[in-house]
């Protein structure tokens, strides 16, 4: 079932170790500079004014998801779990900002300006995780 990691092992890989690094490029911008980063993303003022304390919370989620993803990203075939946990906290917020354009609070408008960093990138580590899954590299059994 192992064997040598192939090509699509390493493109798995790679995936995952990418969204580790978006994820922990982002959680420490947030957490070096909150109104920096406040600011750098023209989506986030509509959400209301900058609050450092919440903007360095989010910083250590997606620093805590990096260290999850990258774990996960040192060997996908035997850490798949590693990678899955990490992915949940991005889930759970690209899922939030359906939800919210979904209800209204949110415009489409800056729903799909989001995309690119909130929807994309767990979608890239379930695709990734989904390769394993149909190549059988991984069995989820008894997870």
């Amino acid at each position: 079932m192992m064997g040598r990691p192939d090509a699509l092992d390493r493109l798995v890989q790679g995936l995952i170790a990418f969204v580790a690094l978006v994820a922990s490029a982002n959680g420490l911008f947030m957490l070096a500079d909150p109104y920096g980063w406040y600011h750098f993303i023209p989506t986030v003022r509509f959400t209301g004014p900058a609050n450092p304390h919440f903007i360095r919370d989010i910083g250590l989620a997606y620093l805590l998801t990096a260290i999850m993803l990258g774990y996960g990203a040192l060997d996908p075939r035997r850490r798949w779990l590693g990678a899955m946990t990490g992915n949940l906290w991005l889930s759970a917020h690209g899922g939030f900002h359906i939800y919210e354009v979904a209800t209204g609070i949110c415009s489409p408008t800056i729903f799909w300006q989001d995309v690119p960093a909130v929807v994309v990138p767990p979608a890239i580590v379930w695709v990734a995780l989904g390769i394993l899954l149909v190549r059988r590299r991984i069995v989820p059994t008894g997870s």
